[in-house]
């Protein structure tokens, strides 16, 4: 049964983000709010959390998750970061964007399958995500939280406490009831492109 923190969505009490970030270190899989969604978080080496996360969401192994960082900086690290997807990642990062870049070395090859070398990557703007990720101090591997192949307007009407509880090890709960899709921008491609819009505006892309 998961620990649930009911938490504010402004300002979470450190003492619950530590022992969220407790739970990670030691292998877990917990639930976290973003600006769109609710999301299944693990650490990025957390081969056995991967797996239960490819159970609760019945995905492929080469489904393209998500790597969440506290900032472009520690993005930095995890993906090729060039001149040019550096400027759009400052201008619109925190947000809800998700950007599919080439993976470095760091991030391990299970997460994105065998036959892709690329990621999409993250930083959200949601205070207890934020939080979060800068006590755990590393990246983490993310997806939406969602179970047997149920449409995100499914999702906004269950009560998301419920529905989780018995799948993963923690919840960092705000409330139902929020549902959005981030919008993915491919910026391994020259020129870039919009791949799905979604809750992050296109207007300033400026492509």
């Amino acid at each position: 049964m998961a620990k649930i923190w009911n938490v504010h969505p402004e300002n979470p009490p450190p003492r619950v983000i530590d022992q969220a970030v407790n739970l990670l270190a030691s292998g877990g899989v917990l639930m976290c709010p973003t600006e769109c969604s609710y999301v299944l978080v693990h650490g990025i080496s957390e081969k056995n959390a991967h797996e239960r996360v490819l159970k609760i969401r019945d995905l492929p192994p080469g489904h393209l998750f998500t790597l969440m960082c506290d900032s472009v900086s520690q993005l930095s690290k995890y993906a090729h970061v060039g001149s040019a997807e550096y400027r759009i990642l400052r201008k619109h990062c925190p947000g809800s964007f998700t950007f599919v870049l080439e993976a470095t070395r760091l991030v391990p090859k299970n997460v994105y399958g065998p036959k892709r070398n690329t990621i999409g990557a993250r930083i959200s703007e949601h205070p207890v995500c934020q939080s979060l990720l800068r006590r755990y101090g590393n990246p983490v591997i993310t997806t939406t939280a969602r179970v047997n192949g149920s449409t995100l307007l499914e999702m906004a009407e269950l009560n998301v406490e419920t529905v989780f509880e018995k799948l993963v090890d923690g919840i960092l709960f705000v409330g139902n009831g929020f549902v959005e899709e981030t919008t993915i921008v491919d910026l391994v491609r020259n020129p870039p492109s919009v791949i799905r819009q979604g809750r992050g505006s296109t207007s300033r892309l400026g492509f």
